[in-house]
Formats: structure tokens, sequence, C-alpha cells
């Protein structure tokens, strides 16, 4: 396989280390750690990875085949949370998507994901972090902690989870389409995407670091990834980045 995992026993945050070590770290680069002391998800959100048995890992990507600008980097965490989906099936657990990229089971997070693109100079891409966290042998009690409904694939199935079974199975569904995706974009995985979005046609509210947030009618993925929302004066409005809650 194209990538290499590097194992730690403890890391603050796998992105954190990925993002610092980017420029001596190679392409297919995969940071793994059994604990993080300081994961953290969009907006800063804490994510429990502080006791072992669950996936913490960052995906360094340096594609060099085309121009940043025309690679559809913003959609890989679309792609790799495409992936958790299908390895969760095989376990014979539903799993569905919540835009952009958090994957639940029943209404309940199971994987988190976070990218981080770097650049210097006029525009030039040093490499791509991709976080993923994914919730495999929390037990109900710990599950119960954590301030948003979340379950893991341990309290699903029953069955304690091999953590390194599990990664791999979804490093090889992500890198077997990786270089095909980066060529076609988001346009390669959209069917099978919105498959998994029971939220389409549903009320929801965007929040934006930056901005009011956004409430109305999920209407539709478009062909690049982009959420379309129809607010209720009609408005059709396109948007590109933001974390969905139930409106």
């Amino acid at each position: 396989m194209r990538y290499r995992i590097i194992e730690f026993a403890e890391l603050a945050s796998t992105n954190r280390h990925a993002c610092a070590q980017l420029r001596e770290l190679a392409d297919g680069d995969v940071i793994q750690a059994a604990i993080q002391t300081a994961g953290h998800g969009r907006l800063q959100r804490r994510w429990l990875s502080h006791v072992p048995g669950n996936l913490c890992l960052s995906l360094v990507l340096k594609p060099r085949h085309a121009a940043p600008a025309a690679l559809p980097l913003v959609n890989l965490s679309q792609l790799l949370a495409l992936g958790v989906c299908r390895v969760l099936e095989a376990q014979g657990v539903c799993a569905t998507i919540k835009w952009p990229n958090d994957v639940l089971v029943g209404g309940r997070k199971i994987a988190g994901l976070l990218a981080e693109t770097v650049f210097q100079g006029a525009g030039e891409l040093v490499g791509m972090v991709l976080g993923l966290g994914v919730n495999l042998n929390l037990t109900a009690k710990m599950l119960d902690t954590i301030a948003q409904p979340a379950t893991s694939l341990a309290v699903e199935t029953g069955n304690p989870v091999e953590v390194a079974a599990f990664r791999d199975a979804v490093l090889r569904d992500f890198f077997t389409a990786c270089d095909e995706f980066l060529g076609s974009g988001f346009s390669m995985i959209r069917q099978a995407y919105l498959a998994r979005c029971p939220f389409l046609g549903s009320q929801v509210e965007i929040r934006r670091a930056m901005a009011e947030p956004l409430r109305g009618v999920a209407q539709d993925i478009l062909p690049d990834g982009a959420l379309e929302l129809v607010t209720a004066d009609g408005t059709v409005h396109r948007v590109d980045l933001g974390e969905m809650f139930a409106g």
C-alpha cells in the first residue's frame, strides 16, 4: 500500500504533530496515537480520546500532479467519511453522514474528521493533514460523559473491536480511491454520499465560525460537495463551510 503508519503511545494531537512535522513527513504517512491528551474537532470542540482502544490518526497528503487550486482538497474529508461508513457497514452497522463529514450511527456520532491545509509563499501547497477519530471501544458509561449524543462500534455490536484491523480497512478504502478522486473530484462519490444523507429535506441550522447561523431546508449536496440550503424566504444558499445541527 502507499501509506506508512507511524505509531505513538501518546500525543497531544495527531493533527498538531503532523502539521508541526509536515515538511519532514511524506505523502501517505499516517500518524497514529493510542491516546490523545488534547484531541479536538471543528471549532476546537474536544474529542474524547484520552483512553486507549479507539482510532486516533492523521493522514498526510502531498498531491503533486496538479495545481492546488485544481485539486478537490476540501472534499477529501468527505471521501474519508464515506470510507468509514463502508467499513462500519461491513461490520453490520448502518452508518450515515452529517454534512460535511461527521459519521453517525442511529443519530449518534461515532466518527469525526478535521482537515487542515498548509500553504507557503505564493500559494505553494506544503501538504494537507486529514485527522480522523473513531469511537471503537468506548463504553456506554464513557459515552455518557460526552456533551453530544455519541456511540461506539463496540456498543453497537456488543463486541470488542481490534483497532489495527479497523484502521487498515479504512486506509485501504481511502488510498484505493484517493488518486482517482483527486482527478475526478466529489462527483466520483456523490451518489454513494447522497445515499447516506438522511438529513436532506429536513430543517437544519448551519453554524459558521465568522458569520451568522443559516437556517433552512437542506435541499441537496451539489456536484462539488457543497450544501444547498433553502431559507424560509425561498432564497437558495450555497454553503461551503460550517457545521450542521437539527433546525
